[in-house]
């Protein structure tokens, strides 16, 4: 009980500068509280219409989208070669793949693939061709009938395995895994879905296949978006429902009442509904990172919501009416919650002014997630404990002095550890400068990292079916040169596609991709040229004459309909971004004196693993360097609207740990900073910063109730102690139950979002309980309150 001998709630509550009252909504939502509910009610029906409309962005593009020349010209090769980046690449392997029965297999897969719904047109080694006759007639390097003699077959085959256009390109040195390109007509997609019509082709070829011993897997940009829809589609169904189960059984198990879990649950349940209802209503993709958005709410809601209700079932223990019971936990924890979402903002806004589309977006998101779920707590809780909970007999023992059963175990256990440590504040407060100095030197040396498997699930065919191009092949990335110019220079003269000069920076060009390392398969209009100067004539008309026979889908991989483009490509392996980036300057570099000596034509470096290579280290910068600084405008913030100067230094060490030590689990796996990083470390600052309010408020309410002045430190962290204690460790158990389900998913990103949330939660409930209470007990007895009558 207070030293005065009056009541808790005898006392005013004491809200922030800066809240404009919405600390009360809930007191606002009492006085109807079955209006209220019916409010609700009619809302999260209008939420549900909202989340029939939500979309998946499976793009692979949209974490790079900026208003860029470079990424301006990234969609000026997607609109003027379709086939660029919108190929589904078929990876067959075995070792008979070169008997005779193997190749009838494989042509009678290359068949029935051309049939199949969806498919523009196809590339395999069975489209290579001998040299052209006198009568310029190509025959096939594998004729339909295959010799029957042995000699014969083997001839065949040696042909088939040195040439050019096949050779490391569509069959590997082995003999043992061969490639089918497919070029998907997108109107058909369009109309069938991409569901429909890679499973078509996934279905042809396991049929045709079966039984032959050779298998086949399905990678490219088309298989892995729709791999990552699927992923984020399951995943979706995985947080709603497996974490927030993980949270009934456990708050259930310490309150033992229905109705109080109920309460506990639902708040951050329906502001989840609500959250993905107006994204769904604003038209919001959701994405790798929107799904964050889940377990982000998950964090902030439910902690906020654990706070609410234990005020009120501390209240009904002690024979307070219910509706009363609510008020006062309006009062007194409502200001943290509200001052939480504030923060919270603060330290996501980074997101909002991100250079990333996809980045912006969910910075976007993440904020309305933010204001949604406050508000939606504030309100649901205490209406919710209006109506459902029934009068009791009061407890035996008065809940505000001693807790009985599983929570008494933990007050027990969190007052003991943080009445030790506040006994000791300074060197449990060096220790923790210590701790925060070593784990933020591991965290300041962090390297930017980025690869495109992080963002594609891993347990499908797509990331196995890449793996066995970068081992037996050259990669599965495609990176182009594209080479553009106007049809009038000038006024005397023209640039055309079959000019000589055009031909020979074509064929400088793709001399420059060959000769780079690490890059192979090699596709433009100079493959067909050589191949043509092979056959002894290599002449202009003669290139323009098999251009012309040429399928469609196959012409416009290298030259624009418009004649005025043409494209170079090679593949890479998925290495990482820092490792592509010197091959794409290299490139660059080796290409200036083209540049120099044929100013008519515009020659640049692009594809999806140059934008990445320049793009990824930048915007991990940008947004770690962002989020760093706005962590620090929320301590100052905090000590603004609390007009506290111990709240705003005691919040740094307990609020930087979890963030430090998260960034050192980073540094000591190899794993280096990346955008799932980013965003676990904004949620583990969520976490770190919400609990830190609420032991903050706490502090300063028990303060005003005491009547504090110099000496009184120890009792009033006992009584914060005893409130928030059982709270934190209860939250943090949920949380680490309902975050840890992000360890099922197929994507390797949010696997890492799932350890790092763990990791944090630990860390952060280590810091509220021993670097906090001591950063507290330290600062008041250096600069205590005068004591108050």
């Amino acid at each position: 009980m207070p030293a005065s001998g009056m009541a808790d709630d005898d006392f005013p509550r004491r809200s922030f500068w800066l809240s404009f009252g919405l600390d009360r909504l809930g007191l606002v939502a009492l006085k109807a509280p079955y209006a209220v509910l019916a409010l609700i009610v009619v809302l999260t029906g209008l939420a549900l219409v909202g989340v029939t409309k939500l979309r998946v962005d499976d793009s692979l593009s949209e974490l790079f989208r900026a208003d860029t020349a470079e990424f301006r010209q990234y969609e000026d090769i997607d609109r003027r070669f379709p086939s660029s980046e919108y190929d589904v690449l078929i990876v067959v392997e075995g070792k008979g793949l070169l008997e005779p029965d193997g190749i009838r297999a494989f042509r009678d897969a290359v068949i029935e693939l051309q049939l199949t719904d969806g498919v523009g047109g196809l590339v395999s080694m069975l489209s290579a061709r001998t040299a052209p006759d006198e009568n310029g007639y190509a025959a096939p390097v594998v004729p339909d009938e295959l010799p029957a003699d042995a000699t014969g077959y083997a001839a065949v085959m040696a042909a088939l395995k040195e040439n050019d256009i096949v050779k490391d390109k569509f069959l590997s040195a082995d003999g043992e895994l061969a490639l089918i390109v497919i070029a998907l007509d997108r109107k058909a997609v369009s109309d069938l879905s991409a569901r429909t019509v890679i499973g078509g082709i996934r279905e042809t070829v396991e049929r045709e296949l079966s039984g032959t011993g050779l298998s086949a897997r399905l990678t490219g940009a088309p298989v892995m978006q729709l791999e990552i829809r699927n992923a984020v589609e399951r995943d979706r169904l995985i947080y709603n429902g497996l974490g927030f189960l993980a949270g009934i059984v456990v708050a259930y198990l310490f309150f033992r009442r229905i109705s109080l879990t109920l309460i506990a649950v639902l708040g951050p349940a329906i502001a989840i509904f609500w959250t993905l209802g107006v994204l769904g209503h604003l038209d919001f993709r959701l994405n790798v990172f929107i799904n964050v958005i889940t377990p982000l709410i998950l964090v902030t809601g439910f902690s906020d919501s654990m706070h609410l209700v234990f005020a009120i079932r501390r209240d009904i223990l002690a024979g307070v009416d219910r509706v009363e019971a609510a008020r006062n936990a309006v009062r007194d924890v409502a200001p943290a919650c509200l001052l939480t979402a504030m923060n919270q903002a603060l330290s996501l806004v980074v997101f909002a002014f991100a250079t990333s589309a996809l980045i912006r977006t969910f910075g976007l998101a993440v904020l309305m997630a933010v204001t949604i779920t406050y508000v939606t707590v504030a309100v649901v809780v205490p209406v919710l404990a209006a109506i459902l909970i029934r009068r009791e007999p009061p407890a035996v023992v008065d809940p505000r002095i001693r807790e009985e059963g599983g929570i008494g175990v933990l007050q027990r256990a969190t007052s003991g550890i943080m009445n030790f440590v506040g006994s000791r504040p300074l060197a449990f407060v060096l220790a923790g400068l210590v701790a925060v100095a070593a784990t933020g030197y591991a965290y300041v040396n962090l390297k930017p990292m980025y690869r495109l498997a992080d963002q594609v699930p891993d347990r499908e065919q797509a990331l196995a079916a890449t793996g066995s191009l970068d081992t037996k092949l050259t990669g599965a990335n495609p990176v182009h040169v594209m080479i553009e110019w106007d049809k009038a220079e000038s006024e005397n003269t023209t640039i055309a596609l079959y000019d000589p000069a055009t031909l020979a920076v074509i064929s400088r060009a793709h001399e420059v991709l060959e000769g780079q390392a690490g890059l192979g398969n090699v596709w433009s209009l100079e493959s067909l040229r050589r191949w043509l100067r092979a056959a002894g004539d290599a002449s202009v008309e003669t290139v323009q004459k098999y251009v012309g026979l040429l399928p469609e889908h196959l012409v416009r991989r290298f030259i624009a309909a418009d004649e005025q483009a043409v494209l170079v490509t090679a593949r890479l392996p998925d290495i990482d971004a820092s490792e592509i980036l010197p091959v794409v300057d290299e490139i660059d570099r080796a290409l200036d004196p083209v540049r120099a000596a044929n100013p008519g034509y515009r020659i640049s470096v692009t594809g999806l693993p140059a934008i990445a290579a320049r793009n990824s280290a930048l915007l991990i910068g940008e947004l770690n360097v962002g989020l760093v600084g706005d962590i620090f405008l929320v301590f100052v913030f905090l000590a603004i609207a609390l007009r506290s100067m111990m709240v705003g230094v005691a919040a740094v060490l307990p609020s930087l740990f979890p963030i430090f030590v998260t960034g050192t689990l980073l540094s000591v796996s190899g794993q280096g900073l990346q955008f799932a990083s980013i965003v676990a470390i904004a949620v583990a600052f969520s976490l770190a910063i919400d609990s830190t309010i609420h032991f903050l408020n706490r502090f300063r309410l028990e303060e005003d109730r005491l009547g504090a002045g110099p000496g009184s430190e120890q009792e009033v962290l006992a009584r914060t102690a005893h409130h928030i204690g059982p709270v934190v460790v209860l939250t943090t158990i949920v949380l680490a139950l309902g975050l840890g389900v992000t360890m099922l998913s197929d994507l390797p990103s949010l696997r890492l979002f799932g350890q790092l949330a763990a990791v944090c939660l630990f860390a952060s409930l280590f810091a509220q309980l021993v670097i906090l209470p001591a950063a507290v007990s330290l600062y008041r007895r250096w600069f205590p309150l005068k004591r108050t009558a």
